[in-house]
């Protein structure tokens, strides 16, 4: 597993290259769940700025 700080284009790069499995909003973040077509499953939470963090996590 690995967990990286993620900028906001590359949050929407990801998002939009990625298999949508579910997402949460809530007030401080929203959290997305995914399937990457090279990096499998992926975390990826976003701030309201549109920065944030993405967990790589493995099989």
């Amino acid at each position: 597993m690995r967990l990286l700080e993620a900028e906001a284009a590359l949050i929407s790069d990801l998002k939009d290259e990625s298999e949508l499995i579910g997402e949460m909003r809530l007030p401080a973040f929203s959290v997305v769940t995914a399937r990457h077509p090279t990096l499998g499953r992926l975390v990826i939470i976003v701030a309201p700025d549109g920065t944030g963090a993405v967990v790589e996590v493995s099989e």
